[in-house]
């Protein structure tokens, strides 16, 4: 056998012990966090989330009205969103508020006034503005979630 020969069958034989000892020890990568942590306490962490999925539920709500036709749904749905919600959310975040970093409710109140005028661009009913309006809105979401983490206290 040839040397060439022996590096391949070699190869071949040694490629899969390699990858048997990665399958059952596992590759020792670790994803570095850079995001800054919110600390709450567990009530006031699902408040920021149930408050989070509320204003997903009406961005693909506004999708799905503007998409069907049915633009009093897609208004509806931006306006509950809007500063409304921060009005009917404040007496139980009063503390929660405080806790927040600056930065962080910048954005949050930024995306809602974003709600407001996403609702007033849907009375128009052109597609084009009112989905760059939107583009612009999620963005807001983005590099929150991009920025922050919320964990709930130990």
């Amino acid at each position: 056998m040839r040397v060439g020969q022996k590096l391949v069958l070699f190869a071949l034989l040694f490629f899969p012990f390699i990858l048997a000892c990665f399958w059952v020890f596992g590759a020792k990568t670790k994803v570095q966090e850079k995001r800054v942590v919110i600390f709450l306490k567990e009530e006031e962490k699902e408040l920021v989330l149930m408050e989070m999925r509320e204003l997903l539920r009406s961005v693909n709500m506004i999708l799905y009205g503007i998409s069907t036709g049915d633009y009093d749904l897609a208004y509806r749905y931006a306006k509950s969103s809007g500063m409304d919600m921060v009005e009917k959310l404040s007496a139980v975040e009063k503390t929660l508020l405080l806790k927040l970093p600056d930065e962080f409710k910048k954005l949050g109140f930024a995306t809602h006034k974003g709600f407001d005028e996403v609702a007033e661009l849907i009375k128009s009913r052109e597609n084009q503005k009112i989905l760059s309006a939107l583009a612009e809105l999620t963005s807001k979401c983005v590099a929150c979630h991009d920025i922050y983490s919320i964990q709930a206290e130990k």
